[in-house]
């Protein structure tokens, strides 16, 4: 299949999991010869990353479509596509597609294969005459453009383009191209893909499908070329990342995974999310804290502390079992730390279920905390009910949570100060009139120290810590390791 090349723009929101789609989406890209841009003006192709986790990542894309709708009645060039998790079933696609007439091809990242067809069907440059192209023919006939075009014009006829194949018409597969521009220091390996759990707020499920792994001799072949390309740190991604291998016929585990992965000359550090209690046994506990490549940093979502909103939310776990994991989780792997994910604001919570989430947070003393406002989503079972925090109070429980955080959280990275910590060097940034190295501790705390030449990123260097803030380190860069 030839298609004449072209320029491509991929815009991307949400979670880690859709960059990483999105970066084996541009390597099918780079491989068909198209080049990729940095806006969507510039762009022949533009493709859509889509989040409906929660509601301002849909509404800024609902956003970006209003825009290109406007941009598709100046330009004839130009193609809309669109992945991600506000794609879900077909009827969820036939609703989009009569919102936005815009889009001409809606796929998910398990069917980004079908991008050289649509490319062939929908671009079909032509390169005729040497004279210039009239806006009054943009947009013409394709008899008039052929007569009178002098630049690159594809011939777009047709609906959107839905790929939703019936089962067992073709085996969907995650990509495992990976882009050349892909070359990080640190780079993200989707291992497991779906959620096959039914929390009563989350979208997530319906739309990315139920639990896949990826088989382990594919993710070895991937992690070994992203080592080549540079990568000295892998995260592995999954929304329940313990799940990983479950549904695979010699059901490996998610620490057998990262043991062979630990063999990668080269690879220094693992890290891996999302957790879910349930599937964080005994046995993962003690395998992966022997394992030396694994950092020590687990992202383990609460999401509530109180048990009341956890059964409403359906989240599977009690508090008692959730805080019986965190106690072996400190007992059984020294030195790790702790982030999560907690809601404020869900239907029916109560002025003393949220002082309960307070407490918990006191009482676990967590590295990190993300926290979110609850907003409901159509398609899950919360949606039916009544939204009924209103949005002042949400804001002012989120703010509750972030001041009791901060505190936490800046207590914990004061007791750091002193002390040498080992940094993987990620990147180097401007700060003022300073150059600065960012790097991150094998327990995940962000470090800045002052840039030299006796380091570059890939570096795992020794840094004394002199400062701390409740978001970072500050210290010194030492002889290297």
């Amino acid at each position: 299949m030839t298609i004449a090349p072209g320029k491509y723009h991929i815009w991307t929101v949400g979670c880690q999991m859709n960059h990483a789609d999105s970066q084996r989406v541009a390597a099918i890209m780079g491989d068909l010869g198209w080049e990729e841009v940095p806006t969507a003006a510039a762009a022949n192709l533009v493709i859509l990353n889509t989040c409906s986790v929660r509601a301002a990542p849909e509404l800024k894309a609902h956003g970006q479509l209003a825009l290109l709708a406007h941009a598709k009645k100046q330009r004839a060039d130009l193609l809309v596509a669109m992945m991600g998790c506000m794609i879900g079933n077909q009827r969820t696609i036939d609703d989009l597609a009569q919102r936005y007439p815009v889009v001409d091809l809606f796929f998910k990242v398990e069917q980004a294969d079908i991008l050289p067809t649509f490319l062939e069907e929908r671009w079909t440059p032509l390169a005729v005459g040497d004279g210039c192209v009239d806006v009054a023919e943009v947009g013409a006939s394709r008899a008039v453009s052929m007569e009178r075009a002098g630049a690159l014009l594809p011939v777009i006829s047709g609906t959107p383009m839905a790929i939703t194949p019936k089962p067992a018409t073709r085996e969907l597969h995650y990509p495992g191209q990976l882009a050349e521009s892909a070359r990080s220091v640190t780079a993200w390996l989707p291992v497991v893909l779906g959620c096959n759990k039914v929390c009563s707020y989350c979208i997530v499920p319906s739309r990315r499908g139920r639990e896949r792994s990826r088989p382990e001799d594919e993710l070895l072949d991937e992690a070994t070329a992203l080592v080549e390309r540079g990568a000295r740190e892998l995260t592995l991604l999954g929304q329940t990342v313990e799940a990983y291998g479950l549904d695979l016929p010699d059901q490996p585990s998610l620490s057998h995974l990262m043991a062979r992965l630990s063999t990668i000359d080269g690879l220094q550090r693992i890290r891996f999310m999302t957790s879910y209690p349930r599937h964080f046994t005994d046995a993962l506990i003690h395998e992966m804290a022997s394992l030396p490549k694994v950092c020590e940093h687990v992202n383990i979502p609460v999401q509530h502390g109180d048990d009341g909103m956890l059964q409403r939310m359906r989240r599977g776990y009690t508090l008692a079992e959730y805080r019986a994991l965190i106690t072996k989780l400190r007992a059984w792997w020294p030195g790790v730390t702790l982030s999560t994910d907690v809601i404020v604001g869900f239907c029916g919570e109560t002025d003393a279920e949220f002082a309960h989430l307070l407490d918990l947070l006191r009482e676990i003393r967590f590295d990190v905390v993300h926290v979110a406002m609850y907003s409901p989503r159509q398609g899950t079972l919360s949606y039916k009910w009544e939204d009924d925090i209103p949005l002042a109070l949400k804001k002012e429980r989120l703010h509750a949570v972030e001041a009791v955080q901060q505190s936490i959280s800046l207590e914990l990275n004061q007791a750091v100060v002193g002390t040498t910590q080992e940094i993987l060097i990620e990147e180097r940034q401007e700060q003022g009139e300073r150059m600065l190295w960012k790097g991150r501790t094998r327990s995940n705390k962000i470090v800045f120290c002052p840039a030299d030449t006796t380091a570059q990123p890939g570096d795992v260097r020794p840094v004394r810590i002199d400062r701390a803030s409740a978001w970072s380190l500050q210290g010194t860069l030492l002889a290297g390791v």
